[in-house]
């Protein structure tokens, strides 16, 4: 540093290309979770509960909450692609506002000069 007072921040070129790329993965493999190993566990098949489970409502209770878990499963993974998605929207942004203000100090320059 050369003493001068900085504000704002810095973000390194990339960055948030970076971690979008680095996080899609996650988003995908959740909601893949949500199918592959929740899904064939929504409905039972045959007399799961047995009969007793049925007359009970064990059987519906069970699958409303697997179905839950599922549902919730496919959303989390969701939200991990919109957070890639606003860190892709967000390092298009930061390149915009930086070119403006380089655009503008180059501007001051030569009007300065």
């Amino acid at each position: 540093m050369d003493g001068t007072p900085h504000a704002g921040f810095r973000v390194e070129e990339g960055a948030y290309d970076h971690y979008a790329r680095s996080i899609d993965p996650t988003g995908d493999d959740v909601r893949q979770a949500a199918d592959r190993h929740v899904a064939p566990h929504v409905e039972l098949s045959g007399d799961g509960f047995s009969v007793l489970g049925s007359e009970s409502g064990l059987s519906g209770a069970y699958a409303a909450r697997m179905r839950g878990i599922q549902e919730r499963l496919s959303r989390l993974g969701g939200n991990w692609q919109s957070m890639a998605d606003a860190a892709r929207r967000t390092s298009t942004n930061y390149e915009v506002v930086e070119a403006e203000q380089q655009a503008t100090i180059e501007r001051l320059g030569k009007e300065l000069g």
